[in-house]
This record gives structure tokens, sequence and C-alpha cells, in this order.
């Protein structure tokens, strides 16, 4: 999933590079810190290397006082794969995750790719909010903690509602009380988890959010999406393994006898 998301979104035609992703092109996934996490892990496993003349270890680079983690972005990778298939790469990265099984290990690396997509798209969202609230978006992180048992529970739309209101009363607060230090980042965690909590004592649910048009989807959403089978449920249910055991069923065909 993680290779074919960097292919889709700067790999050039004969996918021996990896170019520099810019912040206006294809998106890798829907937050920073996911895209440098799954750039990282692919440097480690070997499948992306140095592009010349910067062949450098990868130690060596991170342990360097002057690297960034933007710099994942920044830099152009060479895709260390074989020359007999690098041609049809895409396409057997597409047709390995289209036959993959519900394995345990496999449920296991789908449910986690999903809650940090979900985390992901919930921060991005986040930032927008803040931002179109005239807000420093950096106060969404504030938010992260709280958004594993929050998509253990709502879908990612509905935990987009939650980043919305959070957003809100970032805004209020500051106008109540000024920007005193910390004061943004712990109303946003509060007006999360409170919204939340009035929601499950009231028995109603959190409006659904719609994709915003500023956060498309991201390549490695679409690859996990060939990968899961969730079709509408990535956005529409909350994270768990049934929701994926069930897809799984229903995308398997029907023998004769079962019909």
């Amino acid at each position: 999933m993680a290779l074919l998301g960097v292919l889709q979104a700067g790999a050039d035609p004969g996918y021996r590079y990896l170019r520099r992703l810019p912040a206006g092109g294809v998106r890798l996934a829907p937050h920073r810190a996911l895209r440098h996490q799954i750039i990282s892990a692919l440097l480690e496993a070997g499948v992306l290397v140095h592009a010349a003349p910067r062949r450098l270890k990868l130690d060596a680079t991170l342990s360097d006082p002057e690297w960034d983690q933007s710099n994942l972005e920044d830099a152009d990778w060479t895709i260390y794969w074989s020359d007999t298939t690098r041609a049809s790469l895409p396409r057997r990265l597409r047709e390995y995750l289209d036959d993959i099984q519900l394995s345990m290990h496999n449920r296991e690396v789908l449910i986690d790719a999903w809650t940090a997509l979900g985390k992901a798209e919930c921060l991005a969202f986040g930032e927008y909010a803040l931002s179109a609230h005239r807000m420093d978006p950096k106060i969404a992180m504030a938010a992260e903690s709280a958004l594993g048992p929050l998509l253990a529970q709502r879908s990612i739309g509905q935990a987009c509602a939650h980043m919305w209101w959070g957003a809100k009363n970032v805004a209020s607060s500051f106008l109540r009380h000024g920007g005193q230090s910390g004061l943004a980042e712990r109303e946003m965690l509060r007006a999360i988890t409170n919204a939340y909590d009035r929601l499950d004592g009231s028995g109603r649910q959190a409006p659904q959010f719609q994709r915003h048009f500023s956060i498309p989807l991201s390549t490695f959403a679409s690859a996990f999406l060939a990968a899961s089978r969730l079709g509408d449920a990535y956005w529409h249910a909350p994270i768990s393994e049934a929701a994926i055991h069930e897809r799984f069923l229903e995308s398997q065909p029907t023998l004769p006898d079962e019909q």
C-alpha cells in the first residue's frame, strides 16, 4: 500500500525515482505526519534509497542536526526494485492488493492503516477548520491523543464534526481569554472529548461531515481502499475489524450452490 501510494504520488514514468512531493501536488497521505511516516518506513525497508549524488546511509542522514522530517518531502529518492518487473510495478502491486486474503496479520495491518489514515484525515480537517477561524493550524495536533478512541466509536466523517466543534471553541476561547500559553491546545482537546461525552450520554448521533474539497483522497488512502474493500465505509463507519470483515465477505464471489 505504501509503495503504490508513493508511485502514484510522485514517481517518474519509468518508476525509477520518487520526485519531491510538492504541497500543491497529489497527496500521498492526508496529513504531513503520515506522509513522513510512510516515506521513512520505505527508506528503512530499503525500497527507497537516496538519489545520487547524496548516497548517504539513512542513519547518518537522520542524525544530521540540520535534518528535519520536512526534508523527506523535499528530497528525491531512487526506487530500489528489480529491473525485470519495474515497468509493471504499479499493476503488480494492484493485483497483489486485489488478491489479498484476510489473514490475522493482514487484518491487523489494515486496522493499523485505517487508524493512521483516520487520524490523518481528522488532523488535516482540523487544521483547515482552525485556519477558517483565523487560528494557528498547529493547534489541531493537540487532539491526536483523543482520535484513536474517538474513531473506534465514530466514523471519520463524524470525527471531523468533532474537529470543527473543537476549532470553534478554540476561536471562542481566544476571544474571551486571549492567547494564553497552552490554552488553545487544552481547549481543543477538551471541546472534542466534551462533545463526545455529551452526544454519548444523550444517545444522539454526531453529524456526518463529507470530505472537504481542500483535503482530496490521498494515494495511500486509494491503495488502502483497494486492499480493504471498504468503499464508502472508509469514511462513514467507525474503525473496526467487523467493518473490514463484512466488506471482505461482500466482495467474495457467490458460488452457484449459494445463490
